[in-house]
């Protein structure tokens, strides 16, 4: 079953609404063909502090894929 975790500074959720980002990796997730609808996993942790880009406060999205080894579809 593979979990999407999605890391964003919180201004970057000013810009697109939350629930359309997680709409979005699922439904790519799913355009894949690698697994099966229902076990797909997606998750947003936005961040409003305690980061930093280049040294500075600066708008930041990184989407982490964890997919445990060894699973074949079946």
């Amino acid at each position: 079953m593979p979990h999407f975790v999605i890391d964003c500074s919180s201004d970057i959720l000013k810009l697109q609404n939350p629930a359309e980002v997680l709409q979005s990796i699922h439904a790519v997730a799913v355009a894949s063909n690698l697994f099966d609808e229902a076990d797909i996993k997606v998750r947003l942790n936005p961040f409003a502090e305690h980061y930093l880009v280049g040294g500075k406060q600066k708008p930041f999205i990184h989407v982490f894929a964890n997919i445990m080894e060894g699973r074949t579809k079946e």
